[in-house]
């Protein structure tokens, strides 16, 4: 800015002089033409314009050191010029590939900005997830001497099973049976985080419930112990937190014993406790989800649904008397506290594809 009106300011001032006087080296002498026309006629008229011109055609002092003291401003002026124009010799000289990388450095300093306004902005508002539930057969029945022999192994079921995941668009997954070298496969193909995990070791996988670690961050872990088959198995218990809206809830996956007699005993006291579970939990204040292989269909509604205040996404009542959904059931289930339902999905096809013997069920809950 400072060069360019210095630039504007010097070339008013060279005009000026060469009105004056042609520049000749270092010599002082005015120009002829200018000389003849102030000797000639009209001179008298016409010499106060030319104050500055002694009759010999030289500059009078005061002239002099102003066309120099012009040619200097002019030479200091053409030198800033250069200076501003040329090359910086201390200005880092960035590759392309520097380059490129500055960039994305950038656009992912705004990116995160954005998220964190959106995210300020989005705090305790509404949201939905697709919630499902999936007993992925254990890998140890179909190995040989399994008793579902008849079944592809599960490296071959593996990726069928991520196909249902992603085909449902899961968010959240209670899964049954998982086994260690089965849990491995889908996170490694999915990305998605898990808990027990393999926090309470490789044995005891089976219950992990998985959800997309890009909408939910895990907040607290905890377990229940109902007995299975005849040994006490924990339950797993996960708080999670919407990463956009801010707001949190707990996911709790469960699988009672099948079967009658014995089995069926476990079955009724594992359910009882539950309910009490979901009570505790939902007593927090906010919303409760349940998922599971409950080995029950109608039963499940009436001994776990209605006492723990529930809602499934097949609907059903309870408030003058248990009233279970309609149409065909199955044992696989999701229920829910503080959410409401919607796009239901039963799918029967993993049992036709041999990928396992239990549905693939998942449907949208909206929470306010």
């Amino acid at each position: 800015m400072v060069a360019g009106l210095a630039a504007v300011c010097l070339l008013a001032v060279v005009v000026l002089a060469a009105v004056l006087v042609e520049d000749r080296g270092s010599s002082t002498t005015a120009d002829p033409g200018l000389v003849g026309a102030r000797t000639g006629e009209g001179a008298a008229d016409e010499a106060p314009s030319y104050r500055s011109v002694r009759a010999d055609g030289t500059l009078r002092p005061r002239a002099a050191k102003r066309v120099a003291r012009a040619r200097e401003t002019y030479r200091r002026t053409a030198d800033m010029l250069r200076f501003e124009t040329g090359p910086r010799p201390w200005r880092k000289e960035w590759t392309p590939a520097q380059l490129a990388e500055r960039k994305a450095a950038r656009q992912a300093r705004w990116e995160r900005i954005r998220a964190r306004k959106l995210a300020e902005k989005m705090q305790g508002e509404p949201f939905t997830m697709v919630v499902g539930s999936f007993n992925v057969l254990g890998s140890q029945h179909t190995a040989p001497g399994g008793e579902r022999r008849r079944f592809p192994p599960a490296s071959v079921r593996n990726g069928q099973a991520v196909g249902y995941i992603r085909g449902h668009g899961v968010d959240v997954l209670g899964t049954q049976e998982l086994q260690d070298d089965q849990l491995r496969a889908l996170q490694a193909m999915t990305g998605m985080a898990a808990y027990p995990g393999f926090a309470w070791g490789a044995a005891e996988t089976d219950n992990s419930i998985l959800w997309d670690p890009a909408k939910f961050e895990m907040l607290s872990g905890e377990s229940y112990t109902i007995t299975f088959v005849g040994r006490p198995r924990p339950q797993p218990i996960v708080k999670l937190r919407h990463k956009l809206t801010g707001q949190q809830f707990y996911v709790v996956n469960t699988h009672p014993s099948p079967g009658q007699g014995r089995a069926l005993a476990e079955r009724r006291s594992a359910q009882a406790t539950t309910v009490g579970v979901v009570n505790r939990l939902k007593a927090e204040g906010i919303p409760v989800l349940l998922t599971g292989d409950m080995n029950d269909r109608q039963e499940f509604y009436c001994q776990v649904v209605g006492p723990a205040g529930m809602t499934t996404p097949q609907g059903g009542s309870y408030g003058n008397g248990c009233q279970p959904p309609g149409g065909h059931l199955a044992v696989d289930w999701v229920a829910g506290t503080g959410m409401t339902w919607s796009n239901y999905r039963m799918d029967t096809s993993p049992v036709a594809r041999r990928v396992s013997d239990h549905f693939f069920i998942s449907a949208t809950a909206h929470v306010e």
